[in-house]
């Protein structure tokens, strides 16, 4: 408002300043016009004066003519005569000067003119006279003077100038006017232009006084405001620092010095060099005036959220700090700003929240280990006992022992299905599932579940219908275990819980095909007992049933439920119960499924008349610098039936293909000496253009498929591998198959094969050794001597403090934590060598690496266990 008024008056100021300038040039542009016409006029009346002095002496001029002949005739004096020839001169003179004076009046020339033709009538009349004198005598003379010729020329000559002087007249009085007229209107002009000058001078200067005295009244305000920010800034609790472009101190508040130590008494230039900033990024080096953050922000830089650390009477402190370049007028920056404050307390508790964290996770480790270790040691006997029950099953033939080995034989099962739903929640709990998404038919999947679901229902005494919607896709990508695992248990239960009449499972399609996701329902539908409307919310929940009679009337745990929810959630669905009491439940459960669109790959591989070779026939070369991978490779390809040369880098790699051809080169990515980047590289430069190439590496990183195709790899498999994935691999690039190569059946939900503990992964851990106990306990055996070594590696990597290095040992670690389904813990050095990677590391990453060592040492622990 008040930048406002200033404006308006100063414009105000302005313009009657630019006013009074264009008058006074105004003013003075019109008198000098005026001057000139002034003049000019002027000039017109001297040529009318000249033109009457001149007319009029010509006049006299003829009569003096006249008269000295008349006398020259009475007297007869000579001297006459020659006064008569200069005035005959003179009369020339004047007609010349006449005919200059009139030159731009046609009028007045012609009148001269005939002026002149007069005056010469009468000086040739005047010279006839004399002549006659001469020769005649007097009385001839006389006579013709008496005649009355030189009284009518006379008369001519006195009208004819008498015309010219009126009519220079009329013309000098109309000049006189004009100069009147100018002088008037110059004397208004100059009178009304210096009345309204002045008049914008006191405007001008009353503006200027009063512009004055806002601009007074504005910097009273200002100040005020100045001092109300500056109060402001003192009252904040939070440190505010202010640098000017030399990185001189311009502002710090009150705050701020409290907070760094400094004595508000002394000046801050002697106190500034005092301060001890530490980068805790950096392995707490010294902040410098050029590496501080708010220097930064004078190249234009904003941060927030940096962490520095001050070291104050010997304790270190963690400060937090944003700072942001400040802007001037006109758009360059004057000074940067940075606003700090202490964390320390936050930090600590952050560092306690932390401890507490890993604490809890120690102990959820240590209850995963001993639910692992409890259930391996209450199934083997349990598995033994169930093994008996049916053998004995079979020879009891008494009616009552028979009915006491069949309710061991159901006792046996329940504390089995007991045992995996414990072990199941864990695993959840813990973040332990996998998904692994295959290509899967709904409609053979689902009459698999039928399959015992019908069983279970036909020894109730109930019916079963399944009913499936033809609009279903033919094949969806999903976890093909989990998605059974969720149908048994909620047909399962449908089934425990229907006394009479028919549970219903109706698959159908919800939504169209959309970017080849299409949401699939599945509805399982019983008229069973129902759930109470107060109940529904919460069967979901852990250890929660319908009621207290519940467990009694049908036993059970109330896990089922809740680990259904969270297998739906992770397969990215919803799940939702409708259920009248005494009438039925209805179960709904909606995926967002991956539609198969491309049917070829599956087409190709079904079609048993394609001609297709064994694999056993190709020579395969593996480049692979870990140990417990070198086995692995062995013991798979040996399975396959497949030869197999196994290199250590790769430069040993390129030798070897120089040396002999081979059908397949299998080739880690990071690997002494020379790396699979580079050796792929070489292989297509100067070895061969056609070999398949398959990459192997851990580190599958974003964009890293990419890279290894677009240096002449022919596919990528990331590890952990499945051996199904390879051997895909492997016959689509050499276009043959394993006839005789049996792929390892997954395991069944109730085996103990598939039980993983919290840190082991037994399923992928079968799957790679093949089951073959042998191979399995010689990974281990090559693991706990590699173990001992690599952790020695990455303590020192990291004292050295040499990211690259860290990266490529943790790289390296991760690969044999691989080798023993230890998949978890490499999932956890995964994140690290990714922030290594981007050349980022964490301040707590020691405790990390210190945590990880003792977690791979408990998987070690349980692997032995084995």
């Amino acid at each position: 408002m008040h930048s406002s008024i200033k404006d308006k008056a100063l414009r105000w100021s302005y313009i009657s300043i630019f006013i009074g300038l264009i008058l006074i040039f105004a003013s003075q542009y019109f008198a000098y016009k005026n001057v000139q016409d002034l003049s000019l006029h002027n000039q017109e009346v001297n040529v009318t004066i000249g033109i009457l002095n001149q007319t009029a002496n010509f006049g006299l001029s003829v009569k003096d003519i006249q008269s000295n002949m008349h006398e020259f005739v009475i007297t007869g004096n000579e001297k006459l005569l020659d006064d008569t020839y200069s005035k005959k001169v003179k009369l020339l003179g004047m007609s010349d000067t006449l005919f200059n004076l009139v030159k731009n009046d046609k009028i007045q020339t012609e009148r001269v003119k005939e002026l002149l033709n007069i005056s010469g009538k009468i000086v040739e009349r005047t010279h006839s006279v004399i002549t006659v004198y001469r020769n005649q005598g007097t009385q001839k003379a006389f006579g013709m003077i008496q005649r009355g010729d030189g009284l009518r020329l006379n008369q001519l000559l006195m009208n004819k100038i008498q015309a010219i002087e009126q009519a220079e007249n009329r013309y000098l009085d109309k000049e006189r006017i004009l100069i009147q007229t100018t002088q008037k209107k110059t004397t208004l002009f100059i009178m009304g232009t210096s009345i309204f000058g002045f008049f914008l001078t006191v405007l001008s200067i009353v503006s200027l006084l009063w512009n004055q005295k806002k601009q007074r009244q504005l910097q009273l305000e200002i100040k005020q405001k100045e001092r109300l920010l500056y109060q402001y800034i003192e009252a904040i609790p939070d440190g505010v620092l202010v640098l000017d472009t030399n990185k001189d101190i311009v502002l710090l508040n009150q705050s701020g010095k409290e907070m760094l130590g400094l004595d508000k008494d002394k000046p801050l230039s002697e106190q500034i060099n005092k301060i001890t900033l530490l980068d805790p990024l950096r392995y707490n080096i010294r902040f410098t005036s050029d590496t501080l953050p708010v220097s930064e922000a004078l190249d234009g830089i904003k941060s927030t959220g940096n962490k520095i650390d001050l070291l104050k009477n010997n304790t270190l402190y963690h400060l937090e700090t944003s700072a942001r370049p400040i802007l001037g007028l006109d758009g360059e920056i004057t000074n940067a700003i940075t606003v700090f404050r202490d964390i320390t307390q936050r930090a600590n508790y952050e560092t306690a929240l932390e401890k507490a964290r890993l604490i809890a996770e120690k102990s959820v480790l240590v209850k995963d280990i001993f639910l692992s270790n409890v259930s391996h040691e209450i199934r083997t006997p349990l598995n033994a006992i169930i093994g008996f029950t049916n053998l004995l099953e079979e020879q009891v033939k008494d009616l009552k022992s028979s009915d006491y080995v069949s309710y061991i034989k159901i006792a046996s099962k329940n504390l089995l299905d007991l045992i995996n739903d414990i072990l199941d929640f864990s695993k959840i709990e813990a973040g332990q599932v996998i998904l692994d998404k295959t290509n899967t038919s709904i409609t053979d999947l689902v009459n698999s579940v039928s399959v015992i679901i019908s069983q279970r229902a036909g020894e109730k005494g109930i019916g079963y219908e399944k009913i499936l919607s033809t609009a279903l896709p033919q094949m969806i990508i999903s976890d093909k275990l989990r998605l059974t695992q969720i149908l048994l248990n909620v047909c399962g239960n449908a089934i425990k819980f229907t006394e009479k009449g028919s549970v219903k499972l109706i698959v159908e399609p919800v939504s169209d095909l959309k970017d080849d996701i299409q949401i699939i329902r599945f509805s399982i539908i019983d008229s069973g007992i129902g759930i109470p409307d107060d109940k529904i919310n919460k069967i979901f929940e852990r250890f929660v049933q319908a009621s207290e009679s519940t467990t009694r009337l049908f036993g059970g745990t109330g896990l089922g439920l809740s680990i259904v929810k969270s297998l739906v959630h992770l397969l990215g669905g919803t799940i939702r119960v409708e259920s009248i009491l005494g009438t039925g439940t209805t179960f709904i459960l909606e995926f967002p499924f991956e539609v198969v669109t491309d049917l070829t790959d599956i087409e190709v591989t079904d079609d048993t008349s394609s001609v297709i070779g064994p694999i056993g026939d190709i020579r395969v070369l593996a480049a692979e610098d870990n140990l417990l991978n070198q086995k692995l490779l062995e013991a798979i390809f040996e399975r396959m039936s497949i030869p197999l040369t196994i290199v250590h880098n790769g430069q040993e790699a390129i030798h070897e293909l120089e040396k002999r051809d081979y059908d397949l080169v299998l080739m880690d990515i990071q690997m002494p000496i020379m790396d699979g980047y580079t050796a792929i590289k070489k292989i297509r430069s100067d070895i061969s253009q056609t070999v398949p190439i398959i990459t192997m590496t851990a580190h599958a990183m974003v964009g890293e498929k990419e890279e290894c195709l677009s240096i002449g790899a022919n596919s990528y498999i990331s590890k952990p591998f499945r051996e199904n994935e390879l051997l895909h691999a492997i016959s689509n690039l050499t276009g043959k198959q394993n006839l005789n190569y049996k792929e390892m059946n997954p395991a069944n939900l109730n085996g103990e094969s598939s039980q993983d503990s919290g840190l082991l992964n037994m399923t992928y851990l079968n799957e790679i050794t093949g089951g073959d106990e042998e191979l399995r306990d010689e990974l281990i055996s090559l693991f706990e001597s590699d173990l001992g070594t690599q952790s020695e590696l990455i303590a020192k990597a990291e004292e050295s403090g040499d990211n690259e290095k860290l990266r490529q040992v943790v790289h390296k670690f991760r690969s044999s934590l691989f080798s023993v389904g230890l998949l978890s813990t490499a999932d956890k050095y995964k994140k690290i060598e990714g922030d290594l990677k981007n050349n980022i590391r964490s301040v707590d990453l020691k405790e990390q690496l210190r945590q990880l060592k003792i977690e791979a040492e408990t998987g070690l622990t349980e692997l032995k266990n084995l």
